[in-house]
This record gives structure tokens, C-alpha cells and sequence, in this order.
């Protein structure tokens, strides 16, 4: 009776199950992604392992799990042909940079570790930390799938029947002006974040893109505005010459701001 009262509780709050993803959180989760590095390095702390740190991070109240993918064999995805697993992320791992992989990965673990936060994470250019305002929008003129640019991984654009069903409907519905406010206390985090900072910090009116950045910081939202219970859900593009220890603590201010901004039940 008492096992079966914590597996709801968990349910309720944000838990999952004691095997999957998440490895048997505790407490609410908050599940963040990445992509190429320096995302995937920045979050190594918070996968699940035998070095896992996301257990009741900083005391608030929270169990962390990250997901990524990993770029064989020496982890730099710049020295290996597109395509490549060194270079679009190893399909045996999470989110490869491929948008059929990221929806079936998106949905799975989502599903499983029914996070109370989502905070999505990716590789952008010459910026520093970028936090992303909105999300979708994007073109409008012929089917959702032309909206998005070629992953070029050999596989076709996130068209209906290659997809989740959600994804579909979030890349059908948020096109064509259509966009999704980000859901992080934006103007508290660049606040935070910024007196840490060695490289510039903005909030960025614009979107993710039309590439996997933006298609997973969507998928992030639309899973936050069809889910019950999620409070806070974002996308966060983290510059290509950003270290991975700047990364690192600029990641730690973003969480534990969001974290303090709702704490748990």
C-alpha cells in the first residue's frame, strides 16, 4: 500500500518509475537536453550513472537527469563527415542531431520521466549564452515538413507518419507566425547569469531556428503546454567557442534560478 501511495505520489508530482530513463527519481524531475557540444559536455554531471549529481540538486528539492547524444570516438564532432555519427551524435545514444531520433527520444523520455521542468539546450554560433524568447513560427507556405532544413543525416524531413504524433502537431500547429512564448523566467535568469558570465548573455526575441535547435526547444514547449504540472519549460543556445567549464557554471546559475523560481510541492 505504502509503494503503491509513492508511485502515485511521484506521478503527481513529477516522478517516474524505478526503472527507465530516469533511473527512480525521488522527487520532481527537471529533465534537460543537449546536442553538440559544449550542451552535451555541460550536462555529463546530471546523466544517469554511477556519478549522477542530480539527486535533490542543491537541496532544491528537484532530481536532475540529462540526456544527450555522444560523438564516437574522440567526442568532437568537427573532424568527422556530416552525417557520421562523429559528427550528428551516435544512434545508440540520445538525440542524435537527426529530427526522427529526437522525436522518438523527446516522446520516450518525456513520457517516462514526466518532468515538473524541461529545459532544452543546444550548440549555436558566435554568441555566448542565449536564451531563447519563442519558439516555431516558421514558414507557412506548403506542407509543415518544408518548414525545416535538411538534417542531412540521410533521412527525411519531419514529415506526418515519420515522426510522433505530437511532434507532428507541434510543427503543424506553430508555423506561419504561430509561435510559443518560452516558459523560464528569462529577464531573472540573464540577471543571474550575467554577473558569472565571461561572454555575452541576451534574450533573443527570436527563435531556435529551423534546424534541430529549434525543433527540440519547440518540442520543449508543446510539451509543456499540453502537459499538466509543468512549470517552466525553455530553450537556452550556448555559443560554439564557450568552454565546457564556463558552460558548466553558467548552466548551474540558469537551473538553480528556475529551480528557486518554483519550488517543489
Amino acid at each position: 500500500m505504502r509503494t503503491l501511495a509513492l508511485l502515485l505520489l511521484l506521478g503527481m508530482f513529477g516522478g517516474c518509475a524505478s526503472t527507465g530513463p530516469c533511473g527512480g527519481a525521488q522527487r520532481p524531475v527537471a529533465m534537460v537536453t543537449g546536442y553538440w557540444p559544449p550542451t552535451n559536455e555541460m550536462l555529463r554531471a546530471f546523466a544517469a550513472g554511477t556519478d549522477w549529481e542530480g539527486a535533490n540538486w542543491r537541496g532544491l528539492g528537484y532530481d536532475v537527469y540529462a540526456f544527450f547524444p555522444e560523438f564516437p570516438p574522440d567526442g568532437d564532432p568537427t573532424n568527422d563527415a556530416i552525417g557520421e555519427a562523429g559528427s550528428v551524435g551516435d544512434s545508440d545514444t540520445d538525440f542524435p542531431v537527426d529530427y526522427q531520433e529526437t522525436s522518438a527520444d523527446f516522446w520516450r523520455i518525456a513520457d517516462a520521466c514526466t518532468p515538473r521542468v524541461l529545459i532544452t539546450t543546444s550548440r549555436g554560433g558566435a554568441i555566448g549564452w542565449e536564451l531563447e524568447a519563442v519558439e516555431g513560427g516558421h514558414g507557412g507556405s506548403g506542407s509543415p515538413e518544408t518548414d525545416w532544413s535538411s538534417d542531412r543525416n540521410g533521412e527525411p524531413l519531419p514529415s506526418q507518419g515519420t515522426v510522433d504524433p505530437r511532434s507532428w502537431a507541434a510543427i503543424s500547429t506553430y508555423r506561419s507566425g504561430n509561435r510559443l512564448p518560452s516558459a523560464l523566467p528569462l529577464a531573472e535568469i540573464q540577471a543571474a547569469v550575467e554577473p558569472a558570465a565571461e561572454v555575452s548573455v541576451a534574450i533573443d526575441p527570436n527563435t531556435s531556428g529551423n534546424y534541430l535547435s529549434g525543433f527540440m526547444g519547440l518540442h520543449g514547449l508543446y510539451y509543456q503546454r499540453i502537459t499538466d504540472g509543468v512549470v517552466a519549460a525553455g530553450h537556452i543556445h550556448v555559443g560554439r567557442d564557450v568552454s565546457v567549464a564556463e558552460a558548466e557554471r553558467l548552466f548551474a546559475v540558469t537551473l538553480e534560478t528556475v529551480l528557486q523560481k518554483h519550488p517543489t510541492p
